[in-house]
């Protein structure tokens, strides 16, 4: 049993290390390889963080993100120590809910919340192993993908 275990930690501790010069082809490899990403949404052009509550008053646009009762914009994520280094994540615009009444009218209802909907993406992680030398090791973060309308959290007495 021993055994098996020194050689699992002889193989996890034997991996590859790369010249920083080879490190983002080597990234383009693996993740072509094992875990393709899928196309990155454009960074949103609207600065604004404000909920758009205009937004309802006009022709529904066809951009998903900007029809949900819970908008949100595209901003970029820089990590410079993960691959890929520069990636798109969603930014929820609200912290209630839009609503779009009979009359036309239109709030941002606070019975309900805004929140993000989070999922795992796998990214590379930058290890130094030796002195100008990095090896590639796969960690699964958080990142915001859209966001979402949900109940307020309501505590009973």
């Amino acid at each position: 049993m021993q055994i098996l275990i020194l050689a699992l930690c002889l193989g996890a501790c034997r991996a590859r290390c790369h010249n920083e010069t080879n490190l983002d082809e080597e990234a383009q490899r693996w993740f072509l390889k094992h875990y393709p990403w899928p196309a990155t949404p454009t960074p949103s052009a609207d600065t604004s963080t404000s909920c758009p509550l205009s937004l309802y008053q006009k022709l529904p646009s066809l951009a998903v993100n900007d029809r949900s009762v819970s908008p949100w914009k595209y901003v970029t994520v820089s990590k410079p120590d993960y691959y890929p280094r520069i990636y798109t994540e969603a930014k929820c615009l609200c912290s209630g809910c839009i609503l779009v009444h009979q009359n036309g009218s239109v709030t941002e209802n606070f019975d309900y919340n805004t929140k993000p909907l989070m999922h795992k993406s796998v990214f590379l992680k930058r290890v130094k192993c030796k002195e100008g030398k990095y090896r590639l090791v796969p960690e699964r973060l958080e990142v915001s993908v859209g966001c979402i309308c949900v109940r307020a959290n309501t505590v009973q007495s």
